[in-house]
């Protein structure tokens, strides 16, 4: 049987892992009867890999206007293209986290639409979805947005970020599920818990495999295992306060302000381990999803009287921004960032000893042949 598998995300479940291990591997997916191919479109800040972004991306026209009638097209000429990715295999995956969120975001009309489809090309559909318990899936997005300085959060604190998000849209896991039953049938769609010790193979490339009904291979590559890396300790706050700064717009200072970040952000999280929630708010915040979460491991797990997760851990503090480990940090994110002033002085310096090395050496032979050319006239 023909079937599409779509991965819907949620964010911040290793998508970009997943996608990017599955182009890596397209060749050996191949070879096992799946396809994995990157579809002709770009969107301002979407990778390449993520070849679903059809279903759900805004298209616009020069003047930046949304055009809905394009993305009806480019919805369109995307399927068309799936279609004969089937021609090839039987087993196309798509992959997009974003269609978690826009499916009930100005995109109500995906399943219906892809349902559709399915029965015009005679295959069926599957859904995977990776779902992650919700005070950590909100402190692990928070951070993404800070350092990615995206969105209307860029610059918030996390507390202010937890009030403003949409959590119908985000959070309510089983509410979700269902409307995505409802078109595509609750025995085609496959939930994974995203924590430590519930992936199988004890990795999300073969728990994903696993989930669309294959395996880990040794032909299979992973080149670069981290693929997404977080700020951690103090330094999100430090990049927080710097989103701020209208320079911030301007995208080789974002990246140079990053890597000083990162270069010691692991040290930062060493020495000040901490949580964006307290074991007593996480608690209290988990307390609004217990029954929903209950009926995802019931109904789509098949774990009846079972948690959907395990219950946060309290030996870790929270953050607080008067924490004695800040001064450190600011002294390092100031030090790492004179040294890498002074490192790329260096290098300009150096370059340009280069260039005038470079440029003394070709102008010497041509003084060389003017004064033999002087000599041979005054006969000296």
């Amino acid at each position: 049987m023909k079937t599409l598998h779509i991965h819907i995300g949620t964010p911040k479940t290793a998508t970009t892992a997943i996608q990017n291990f599955c182009v890596e591997n397209a060749e050996e997916l191949r070879k096992e009867g799946y396809c994995y191919e990157l579809l002709p479109y770009t969107y301002e800040g979407v990778a390449k890999v993520r070849n679903a972004h059809f279903l759900i991306g805004a298209v616009r026209d020069g003047s930046g206007k949304r055009r809905k009638d394009l993305e009806e097209q480019r919805f369109a000429e995307g399927m068309q293209l799936v279609h004969k990715m089937f021609d090839k295999c039987d087993q196309v995956i798509l992959s997009d986290e974003d269609i978690w969120r826009f499916m009930d975001e100005g995109r109500e009309h995906i399943w219906p639409a892809l349902k559709e489809e399915a029965q015009k090309g005679g295959f069926s559909i599957h859904v995977i979805v990776y779902l992650r318990r919700q005070d950590e899936f909100l402190s692990s997005n928070w951070n993404q947005i800070i350092k990615k300085r995206v969105g209307n959060f860029y610059a918030s604190p996390f507390e202010e970020y937890v009030e403003g998000i949409n959590k119908k849209v985000r959070l309510e896991y089983y509410e979700k599920l269902e409307r995505v039953a409802k078109v595509v049938g609750k025995e085609q769609i496959t939930v994974r818990v995203f924590a430590p010790g519930k992936l199988e193979g004890g990795t999300i490339y073969a728990d994903f495999l696993a989930a669309i009904g294959t395996s880990m291979k040794e032909t299979y590559q992973i080149s670069n295992a981290v693929r997404n890396i977080g700020l951690y300790g103090n330094t999100h706050e430090i990049k927080r306060i710097l989103n701020g700064l209208p320079q911030m717009e301007e995208a080789g200072a974002h990246r140079f302000i990053m890597q000083n970040l990162m270069d010691f952000s692991k040290l930062s999280e060493k020495e000040y381990p901490n949580t964006m929630f307290s074991a007593k708010e996480a608690e209290a915040f988990l307390a609004r999803y217990a029954d929903c979460n209950r009926k995802v491991a019931e109904e789509y797990l098949g774990a009846p009287g079972t948690e959907l997760f395990e219950r946060p851990e309290d030996d870790l503090p929270k953050w607080e921004k008067e924490n004695p480990y800040m001064m450190d940090d600011l002294i390092r994110f100031v030090g790492l960032t004179g040294i890498a002033l002074h490192q790329e002085n260096q290098e300009i310096r150096q370059s340009i000893k280069d260039i005038k090395k470079m440029l003394f050496s070709v102008r010497h032979p041509i003084r060389a042949v003017f004064k033999l050319f002087r000599r041979l006239r005054s006969g000296k």
